[in-house]
């Protein structure tokens, strides 16, 4: 009987889930729990189980772990000696100290870090017209994504976790600066939008509110564009100079294909 895998990840597009879920598929477990930091009204509801491998999968906004992940991973979660395999979704810009960062925050939550990988997700500024690293994890990447699985398995069965040799991964310390609270937000087209509340649904920070109209806090915004993508009528929209000028520069100098790093 292998030992359970409990799959913990903030994911606002679904692209950290996915990664993880093909992660899972070759690590062979007989039990898989799911621990969503994603949305804030399931936060109290947690329980992690007290043996077996964590795989632990994060967003990366400007290089760092995104912030409600990093809040919410110290706020929720728990080692208690159990290994890590830690995985950071970045838009094929770069991770930079993402994947060390979330080394240091698992090792502070009580976890023994013992593999790491950075996988590709779609920017989510990326649109139609701008697209940066669209429709990724695609098949290669999950290919990759169970490959990092059976890697970790084999890796975990030559001992005890805390006898195996530190994990290193690249990146900085101090790790360097990250996003800041801003009063840039997705807007909405009332002419397009009837108020069906799923952006509000959709928001993993509770910045949206929807009565007879839809108010968006820009301040709680952390502009991962949820609520653009599940707009079933297009009525969301990121459009700010800044993401635009943002955008442009994605699209000119990071169209390349970057592929997935495995560290185990």
């Amino acid at each position: 009987m292998s030992a359970p895998v409990e799959l913990i990840y903030f994911s606002a597009t679904g692209t950290t889930r996915r990664t993880l879920e093909a992660v899972a598929r070759t690590l062979g477990p007989d039990e898989v729990t799911r621990t969503d930091l994603t949305s804030p009204g399931e936060l109290e509801t947690i329980s992690s189980p007290e043996q077996g491998l964590a795989v632990i999968g994060v967003p990366v906004y400007a290089g760092r772990v995104a912030p409600p992940a990093a809040e919410r991973l110290r706020k929720h979660v728990y080692g208690d000696g159990r290994p890590a395999a830690l995985v950071v979704l970045y838009g094929n810009r770069d991770y930079e100290d993402a994947l060390l960062e979330l080394k240091d925050i698992a090792e502070d939550l009580g976890f023994i870090p013992v593999a790491g990988a950075a996988f590709i997700g779609e920017h989510s500024y990326a649109t139609p017209e701008k697209p940066v690293a669209e429709g990724r994890p695609d098949l290669d990447d999950e290919k990759l994504a169970e490959e990092y699985g059976r890697r970790i398995r084999e890796k975990l069965s030559r001992g005890r976790p805390s006898s195996l040799p530190d994990l290193e991964l690249p990146g900085n310390r101090p790790h360097r600066e990250g996003t800041q609270p801003n009063e840039v937000a997705p807007e909405t087209d009332p002419q397009r939008c009837v108020l069906c509340g799923e952006c509000a649904r959709s928001c993993p920070m509770g910045a949206i509110t929807v009565t007879d109209e839809v108010v968006t806090e820009a301040l709680k915004c952390v502009m991962c564009c949820a609520c653009t993508r599940i707009c079933p009528f297009d009525a969301r929209s990121l459009t700010h100079e800044r993401v635009e000028g943002f955008r442009d520069m994605l699209t000119t100098k990071f169209s390349a294909r970057n592929e997935p790093e495995l560290f185990v």
